[in-house]
């Protein structure tokens, strides 16, 4: 009996051990991993649509919110994706609005679903059906005068539209609005009709399935007889002053719609205006042009007709050949250049051209602060501004020798050319020509020739010719 006893006291002491080190363990583990709340959102599925049914009202996307409880490390690894949220309508009726509950199923264990939000959705179903909807045309405007709208054509005639029966029952139709503006030629044009209901409103067709979205409607537009449009042409005479060209003639409106007799408008090709003259013109211009008609045949409606001429000078290309002035050569020096000669190319109206003098085209060569030796020097090209530009300066560099200036200048018509086609200039040259004098022996002064030998004297008789 006391082991009995004593069997069953250590039986329930090792019970109540075991217990608490559960409890320990719990309570150890849920430090570690406590048990926390996450917040999920599925999207919801409408499954087991009976057929020919169609869902009204229907949300473009519909969700359930889900509250989960469990680890923290377990809640971590969830997403959307590991939840399913349903809605059957296998079992709803047509045409009433009743609750259907969402069904959440987990596709990943060790969380708990506490709650889910909102439970229920409200559905209804009607019956899918579709209609041809008729497009009408609504044109506003004219056909321009003297022309002759047609049968208007409309593609597709009808639109098909599917969908629940309460909306679609209560389209009528679709219309579509064209806008002439006194059009001249064959419309056509595509554009998205607008649907209306039974009651005359606008009515939205968004969620509907339509067969075509877009309607093209032709209007044919013909000349009438005794009508016609023809091109104007340009008549002038002359030519514009030397140097300028004609670029261009325009008339504006090009065209004008004439009125007479059908067989005589349909022999008249083109409308002439009566001659502008244009000689010797420089500069563009506009005027009213008037029309040479046939007597019988008018405009309509009477209008005016402006001609533009646009004159323009001729553009070339021009050659001048040049000396190069020295610009700062030092005092006491002279400079040789070779080239002597630099060719600028200037490209402009030729009128322009034509006018520039000789001093309106200067070549310069600086040389200040450049010391004795060989330099080479850029051209400077000095232009009016006359709307010219100079395309081309050759040599593009001339070859500049400075040395001292000689003290013997050359006689009058003596012209020293340095070698390679060079000239050779100096900073200061002496006016007129230098006479050097020949070298008489002071016998030759004496007041008394008689002491002179005759040797001595035809020296000195030659030295008096000498100078």
């Amino acid at each position: 009996m006391n082991r009995a006893r004593s069997a069953l006291s250590n039986l329930a002491t090792f019970l109540l051990a075991l217990l608490l080190a559960f409890f320990i363990w719990m309570s150890a583990s849920e430090m570690q991993d406590p048990v926390r709340t996450r917040f999920l959102e599925a999207p919801v599925e409408f499954v087991g649509m009976p057929a020919d049914s169609a869902l009204v009202d229907a949300p473009a996307r519909q969700t359930v919110q889900i509250r989960l409880e469990g680890p923290d490390s377990v809640l971590q690894k969830y997403t959307s994706d590991d939840f399913t949220a349903t809605v059957d309508l296998s079992q709803v009726p047509s045409g009433q609005m009743i609750s259907v509950p969402i069904v959440v199923n987990m596709l990943r264990t060790g969380a708990d679903i506490s709650f889910i939000t909102p439970e229920q959705v409200d559905v209804l179903l009607e019956q899918q059906v579709a209609r041809d909807i008729p497009v009408a045309l609504d044109i506003r405007g004219s056909v321009a005068r003297g022309h002759n709208q047609g049968e208007a054509l409309i593609d597709p005639p009808t639109i098909r539209v599917s969908g629940p029966a309460s909306r679609v029952n209560e389209l009528d139709f679709a219309l579509v609005t064209i806008f002439l503006n006194s059009t001249n030629e064959t419309l056509v044009e595509t554009t998205r009709p607008i649907f209306y209901d039974l009651s005359g409103r606008v009515a939205s067709v968004t969620g509907l399935e339509l067969s075509q979205y877009d309607a093209t409607v032709t209007i044919p537009v013909e000349e009438s007889a005794g009508f016609a449009n023809k091109l104007i042409t340009v008549s002038w005479t002359g030519e514009p002053a030397p140097g300028y060209r004609l670029l261009s003639v325009t008339a504006e409106p090009p065209s004008v719609l004439v009125e007479g007799r059908p067989a005589q408008v349909n022999r008249l090709v083109t409308v002439m205006t009566e001659p502008i003259d244009i000689t010797g013109l420089t500069e563009s211009f506009q005027q009213t042009a008037v029309l040479d008609l046939p007597g019988s045949i008018t405009i309509d409606p009477e209008q005016a007709v402006t001609v533009t001429i646009q004159i323009e000078p001729i553009l070339t290309t021009s050659t001048y050949n040049r000396v190069p002035d020295l610009r700062g050569l030092r005092a006491g020096f002279q400079a040789e250049v070779v080239p002597s000669q630099v060719r600028v190319v200037l490209f402009g109206p030729l009128p322009v051209l034509d006018a520039l003098s000789e001093d309106d085209v200067r070549v310069m060569l600086d040389l200040f602060g450049l010391s004795e030796g060989t330099h080479s020097i850029v051209p400077d090209v000095d232009i009016p501004d006359r709307g010219i530009e100079i395309r081309s300066v050759q040599p593009a560099a001339v070859t500049v020798t400075i040395s001292p200036a000689l003290e013997e200048t050359p006689e009058p018509g003596d012209t020293s050319e340095a070698p390679g086609g060079g000239i050779a200039m100096s900073a200061a040259s002496p006016v007129g020509p230098v006479r050097t004098a020949g070298i008489t022996p002071m016998l030759c002064y004496r007041a008394s020739v008689t002491m002179v030998t005759p040797e001595l004297g035809n020296i000195c008789e030659q030295q008096q010719i000498i100078q």
